[in-house]
């Protein structure tokens, strides 16, 4: 049987931690999304003293939302990319093992039958 080239033991461990820090993604972005809107809300206005209207962000609670409106997307790729990236390597890890196997089986297979002889001449020699 062929030697493997990659440790497929190591290979799943691998990704069971990435899948295990992946699941974390959801607890991070709501702790990012809670600070934004800690961040925004303690912001305050542009007059020194004044107390925001309700309803009324200043600049600096403007700024916030408008970044994070723009990495919205970003953050939502992600844990897509993450997920489509684990489940890529397990499948072609699964289609290794698979392949790996079925080499073997064929060489197996292929050592079961009786050797074909090339028939012998009177006078000794093989036949071509």
């Amino acid at each position: 049987m062929p030697k493997w080239d990659i440790s497929v033991d190591a290979v799943r461990g691998v990704l069971g931690k990435t899948q295990e820090t992946a699941s974390k993604f959801e607890d991070a972005f709501t702790a990012y999304s809670n600070a934004m809107t800690s961040a925004a809300s303690s912001a305050g206005t542009m007059l020194p003293g004044a107390k925001p209207k309700s309803g009324t962000p200043g600049p600096v609670a403007v700024a916030l939302q408008e970044f994070a409106d723009k990495t919205f997307d970003d953050l939502r790729y992600l844990p897509a990319r993450a997920a489509k990236s684990i489940a890529g390597a397990a499948k072609a890890t699964d289609a290794y093992v698979s392949g790996d196997l079925d080499m073997a089986a064929n060489a197996q297979h292929e050592a079961i039958p009786e050797p074909k002889l090339p028939p012998v001449k009177a006078d000794g020699s093989e036949s071509k």
